[in-house]
């Protein structure tokens, strides 16, 4: 399986990491421009989670440029769905939503099963926290506003999680946030996504799931909160959670040898095992 980096046809930016296994397709979190995913992107995602990207065709989708205002998580996964019937087939393939990429997921599982293998939703709940909600609104507020210097500040703090101090990130960001993070022409795609993840209205339907699911993520996730993870595990029929252990929203990256290892476990074998898990989960249940 050879590698890509383009656009779907019907307007999705992705890539394909060309690993030999069955296709993953992995819906990422929010961006600030919707294009194909950068060459620092695309080697990131493959030096944190390399096992990944061996064992699977990984296809890198972010969401298609200039959508409507509000423009919802379900419509964003009508536009996955129809990505995976034009560059993979009628599926099923497995599927994994990341932060807000999950909301897409979850509409994706519930009205398209038939694409669905196995379902991983991960630092992602089927609603934000209190916090989250919060900072949701900030992001967005800056981003209509085209106040980019600020909204960069503001997103590395945030992002950072108190690991680093505020005033070492807002220097950095200030500094490199433009290439990090890049400057769209509009901040309306950015807005519209965030609108999404606050309004998102899933819960009732996550019983219908039939897809065999993992929930994953930090048991201090700011973002979504570990009872909204947990919550959302519980809504899903049969799905095992897996909390972490000092990880936040950013897990993936604070503890990616123990994500990659409870996501790949799940994805060979179509679940999640043990109570206590010997990689320094919180707790697996289910």
């Amino acid at each position: 399986m050879t590698g890509f980096v383009g656009w779907s046809a019907n307007g999705v930016p992705y890539a394909r990491l060309g690993g030999s296994g069955p296709p993953l397709v992995v819906i990422t979190g929010s961006e600030l421009e919707h294009r194909p995913p950068t060459r620092t992107t695309r080697l990131g995602f493959r030096l944190g989670l390399p096992r990944l990207t061996r064992d699977f065709a990984v296809y890198l989708t972010s969401r298609r440029p200039d959508m409507p205002a509000g423009y919802s998580a379900r419509d964003m996964s009508e536009d996955v769905a129809a990505l995976v019937r034009s560059e993979i087939g009628d599926g099923p393939v497995h599927v994994m939503g990341m932060s807000s990429g999950g909301s897409s997921a979850m509409h994706l599982a519930v009205d398209h099963p038939d694409l669905v293998d196995r379902l991983v939703l991960a630092m992602t709940a089927h609603r934000l926290a209190e916090h989250g909600r919060e900072v949701a609104g900030i992001w967005r507020d800056l981003a209509l506003a085209g106040d980019w210097p600020a909204l960069y500040a503001r997103m590395g703090v945030d992002v950072a999680e108190g690991a680093v101090p505020d005033a070492v990130v807002r220097i950095v960001m200030r500094l490199a946030g433009k290439s990090l993070l890049g400057t769209p022409c509009s901040g309306a795609d950015f807005a519209t996504v965030l609108d999404s993840d606050v309004h998102l209205d899933v819960a009732g339907s996550l019983g219908r799931i039939a897809a065999p699911t993992l929930v994953v993520g930090g048991e201090n996730d700011p973002f979504y909160g570990a009872d909204n993870i947990t919550g959302t595990a519980r809504l899903i029929p049969g799905a095992p959670l897996c909390l972490l252990r000092g990880g936040g929203h950013a897990v993936v990256k604070q503890r990616p040898r123990a994500f990659e290892t409870a996501v790949l476990e799940f994805l060979r074998e179509g679940s999640a095992t043990g109570a206590r898990r010997s990689d320094g989960a919180a707790g697996a249940t289910r």
